[in-house]
């Protein structure tokens, strides 16, 4: 039976074998065949493979150096362009200056003195960051309580119905101290949620990259700066353990209200599957020569991230503050401050949508069916306006802080706020800029002021820019899902263009970009003046639109919690280029630039059947 057994094994094993060798001269006469899938040829083999790389190897300097030489040639040309751009705009600003009132004159030299304390990164001692740790540490638990375990912490306000923490029942858990014990001292709570439409990790990113968040923030971080940063080098994906030392000063709305200025710990933590929290709380470092202003302090706020499927988010927003400048703050905006719309959670998390409904916007490859264009033919042109638009924005805001220049009190006075700099900043129109702000009271509804001011049949009755005739819409691009939120392309009708087929030079006919918006708390109007060779570059999105000069103007519209509006305007105007070397600043500029805002003022009423004063 043995023998028998193992002769059946046998025929199987050389049944098997034979099989093997058919397949192997198989695949030996299939290699014979084999041909290169690029050109068709036969496969190298190991003695021509290795000349072959040696070729690669030398061709690949010479491909750099030729992709080089033709990126300096592009970069080249591009500055070129611009540095016509800014020549050709620059006196198509000075010829503009008669519709102000103004005159090119009277410079002014001198550069302006930081608006706040320059604040720069540097190394903390070891003794400090043990307290980093643990400061950041209890601001995460103590944020874990009030987003997921004690909702007795939280109370309806009386004011305005929107939830506060209880401040009796906070101190007895949190054992925390007040930090100013004036009268005038109070401290700010809220909370908010909200779904948008982007991954977590690329939202905490964000968050963790403060140029990014300067940018989903730009209506409320004015500035923003890491002074040091632990555990950056840990991927967000596997561990979110992210200690950040910021400088931050954030400002809204007004010049009538005060900017807010924090040296805070950011901590970033993953505390479950697909959940993460982000804590922000004041700390100061010992023996730093970083200094802000003592009138602000943060208790520890952030938000809740929490990873939703179809690439969407839901974050819940906490802020908790103590302040002590309400007396800075105008009358106009202290209540509007003082509730959760100033710079509460409702503030963050309606800016996070509006801004995440952009950025979506802003990256698609086609033309929306929202959009329509004379001037703008390709997506990326497209691209390239929404960037300029964004970029006006933010240069807006970073405008309406008015601190730290040269001021004329007399005016304020009058109700106007006047403010000149030397303007040195990259990417915008250099020389003196005189900056003029005002704001007032209409008793209409925000979104009644909002699309008085955006519509193009009513502009002519307080836009000087239009001298007195109508406004034609050459192209709008959506920026959000309401209809009121969007760039647009304005031209306006030269008076000399009137009864006339007078064809204008590109470099002197004027167009205007305007970019506005209007969300759950107030809107915003801003607009800047461009001639039309330099907005068919942008729209061409051939050149970078960080380099393009502008110089923008605008509106904050804002709710006064009784059914009516507060709204602020302000002018941007070039009055002399960086070259002048006159530094004496006659008052007489400042009185035309008032008289302009003020002449703009009476217009609005006048076009919105304001009540006389």
């Amino acid at each position: 039976m043995m023998a028998q057994d193992e002769r059946t094994s046998n025929i199987l094993l050389r049944a098997e074998n034979e099989k093997l060798q058919c397949e192997n001269a198989a695949m030996l006469e299939a290699l014979k065949n084999v041909t290169c899938p690029p050109c068709g040829g036969p496969p190298f083999g190991r003695e021509e493979r290795e000349p072959n790389l040696h070729k690669l190897r030398l061709e690949n300097p010479l491909f750099k150096a030729e992709s080089d030489s033709l990126a300096a040639a592009k970069n080249k040309y591009q500055q070129t362009m611009l540095d016509s751009l800014t020549s050709v705009q620059r006196q198509q600003t000075f010829e503009a200056l008669t519709s102000y009132g103004m005159n090119p004159y009277n410079p002014f030299e001198q550069p302006s003195p930081s608006e706040s304390q320059t604040i720069q990164p540097q190394l903390l001692p070891q003794m400090d960051i043990p307290q980093l740790s643990e400061t950041a540490a209890i601001a995460v638990e103590e944020l874990k309580q009030l987003f997921l375990t004690d909702e007795a912490l939280w109370v309806m306000s009386s004011i305005d119905g929107t939830y506060v923490i209880d401040q009796e029942s906070y101190e007895k858990f949190s054992h925390s101290i007040k930090h100013f014990r004036n009268l005038s001292a109070r401290v700010e709570s809220s909370k908010d949620v909200t779904v948008v439409p982007i991954e977590a990790t690329s939202l905490i990113d964000m968050f963790l990259d403060l140029e990014k968040w300067k940018m989903l923030f730009p209506t409320i971080v004015n500035k923003a700066k890491t002074i040091h940063t632990l555990g950056s080098e840990l991927p967000i994906k596997e561990n979110c353990n992210v200690l950040q030392m910021i400088w931050e000063q954030l400002h809204i709305l007004s010049p009538l209200v005060p900017p807010r200025e924090f040296m805070i710990v950011r901590c970033c933590q993953q505390i479950g599957e697909r959940l993460w929290i982000i804590a922000d709380v004041s700390q100061h470092i010992v023996n730093s020569d970083q200094s802000i202003s003592p009138s602000c302090y943060k208790r520890p706020s952030g938000c809740l991230i929490r990873s939703l499927p179809n690439a969407h988010t839901e974050v819940r927003w906490i802020e908790h503050v103590e302040v002590d400048h309400t007396a800075d703050t105008h009358r106009m905006y202290r209540e509007l401050v003082s509730g959760g719309s100033g710079y509460g959670a409702r503030r963050w998390i309606v800016t996070l949508e509006r801004m995440c409904e952009r950025m979506a916007l802003s990256t698609i490859l086609i033309m929306p069916a929202t959009d329509w264009s004379e001037t703008i033919p390709t997506v990326e042109g497209r691209k390239s306006v929404m960037k300029l638009g964004e970029r006006m924005v933010k240069i807006f805001n970073e405008m309406l802080i008015m601190s730290g220049k040269v001021e004329f009190p007399q005016q304020s006075k009058c109700g106007v706020r006047i403010s000149i700099r030397m303007n040195m900043e990259p990417g915008q129109l250099p020389g003196l800029v005189v900056s003029a702000a005002s704001c007032l009271s209409i008793p209409l509804t925000p979104l009644q002021v909002f699309n008085s001011l955006r519509s193009n049949d009513t502009r002519h009755q307080w836009d000087v820019l239009c001298h007195g005739n109508a406004i034609t819409e050459t192209a709008r691009i959506s920026t959000g899902s309401s209809g009121t939120n969007y760039i647009n392309l304005l031209q306006p009708t030269p008076p000399w263009d009137i009864g006339q087929n007078m064809v204008q030079e590109p470099h002197k006919k004027m167009m205007v970009l305007q970019e506005c918006y209007m969300d759950a708390l107030g809107g915003m109007i801003v607009y800047s003046p461009l001639d039309m060779a330099t907005m068919s570059i942008a729209a061409s999105g051939e050149v970078d639109p960080l380099n393009i000069p502008i110089l923008p103007s605008g509106f904050t519209i804002s709710s006064d919690n009784n059914r009516g509006t507060v709204l602020m305007l302000a002018f941007q105007i070039l009055i002399s280029d960086e070259n002048s070397k006159t530094r004496n600043v006659s008052e007489n500029a400042a009185d035309r630039v008032s008289r302009l805002i003020s002449q703009t003022v009476q217009s609005i009423k006048v076009m919105l059947n304001c009540p006389p004063e």
